[in-house]
């Protein structure tokens, strides 16, 4: 049905501009009495009309009016309702409107209903507007969600609530109280749902950077994520294997977490560095695919890899100690450097390229095993 009042609108063609600025006109005073007229509107209708009105506002007219109608299908309990009205607010609805009262009031009531969609909508609705009035009214309340008992089974509200949080963050940091909930933020690098695990990574490492005591717990856990990944052939992890190389973005921001902590203690470290050297040994072996997508994901793993043996070496204490870390250390430069003939040959003319090899390869070769 929505295709009928919708599409011909959306498609109707206009042979030049004051031609668009006529149908348009013309349609925004069809809305406004249709919003303004004495028969009370059903929610197909008022979604139909607020959907026009955004189109209108993406084609880039002011739009000027329909807030309160888009408000108003918040409380719909039909997902297509409540969606579109959450998508007219994250594009039309300022922090400074009147409306924010009762929107928050909205958004409140679907965070509290247990309905993991509209738990969804509510969280990317908070996320995609991500002022300052929003982290003032919800900062608090979003670490609650995400540690609830009763989102154990939402896979994707955990996700969604995590990388909220994220948001609200990055904003205003000074409105993110740290507590209780971040020793079982930590614990989510163990949830089985990976898309999880990275939401919670990518939290996780923003947060420590400024809050390193309060998530130092999760050194351990990120090295065993990252051991169960590295060491996994790419059938046990399908859903996140790309071109024949497993969860590759997670294994970077698992990499970057662990950039944020000193060499940890030494029955962790020792199995880190067999990460490592499983990430060097991978990198070493013959490409299963001649895709360019293969070849960056695997060394963006690489990549990070050696970031970490670079942070680590300027630590007291550090990873790259010991007759077994000297095996890790000294294949390093001749692995890189193959790497980058495979990866960067001066065919490919990109100087960027070959200015940041050189970088790490004066680096590295400022180890005294790489002399």
């Amino acid at each position: 049905a929505l295709k009928r009042g919708l599409i011909p609108f959306v498609s109707s063609e206009c042979k030049s501009k004051e031609a668009e600025i006529k149908r348009i006109n013309k349609e925004l005073a069809n809305i406004r009495s249709k919003f303004k007229g004495d028969k009370a509107l059903d929610g197909y209708s008022k979604k139909k009309y607020v959907c026009k009105l955004l189109f209108i506002f993406l084609l880039g007219h002011d739009i000027d009016f329909g807030h309160m109608e888009a408000v108003n299908l918040l409380s719909s309990n039909r997902y297509t309702e409540k969606q579109i009205g959450y998508l007219f607010i994250s594009v039309l609805v300022n922090s400074n409107s009147e409306l924010i009262r009762l929107i928050n009031n909205a958004i409140k009531n679907d965070l509290a209903s247990r309905n993991p969609t509209f738990m969804g909508l509510a969280l990317h609705c908070i996320a995609s507007v991500g002022s300052r009035e929003m982290a003032e009214a919800f900062a608090g309340e979003i670490p609650k969600v995400l540690v609830a008992g009763y989102v154990d089974t939402m896979d994707s509200v955990k996700q969604s609530a995590a990388l909220c949080l994220l948001r609200l963050y990055r904003t205003s940091p000074d409105l993110v109280p740290m507590g209780d909930w971040t020793s079982r933020v930590v614990h989510l690098l163990n949830d089985q749902h990976l898309g999880v695990v990275t939401a919670a990574t990518s939290l996780i490492t923003t947060l420590a950077q400024k809050n390193p005591e309060e998530f130092k717990t999760s050194v351990s856990l990120a090295v065993s994520r990252l051991s169960r990944i590295v060491t996994s052939a790419s059938t046990d992890l399908q859903d996140y294997t790309y071109y024949f190389v497993p969860a590759p973005w997670l294994s970077v921001k698992l990499l970057r977490l662990l950039q944020c902590y000193p060499p940890p203690d030494p029955a962790v470290r020792g199995r880190l560095t067999e990460c490592l050297e499983t990430i060097l040994n991978k990198a070493q072996e013959p490409p299963k695919s001649k895709k360019v997508q293969h070849s960056n994901a695997k060394n963006a793993v690489l990549f990070e890899a050696i970031s970490l043996i670079i942070h680590h070496d300027r630590c007291v204490g550090c990873l790259c100690t010991g007759s077994r870390c000297a095996r890790v250390r000294k294949p390093f430069l001749r692995d890189y450097v193959n790497c980058s003939q495979r990866s960067f040959s001066p065919e490919d003319g990109r100087p960027g390229s070959c200015v940041l090899r050189c970088l790490r390869l004066c680096r590295l070769s400022s180890w005294p095993s790489c002399r």
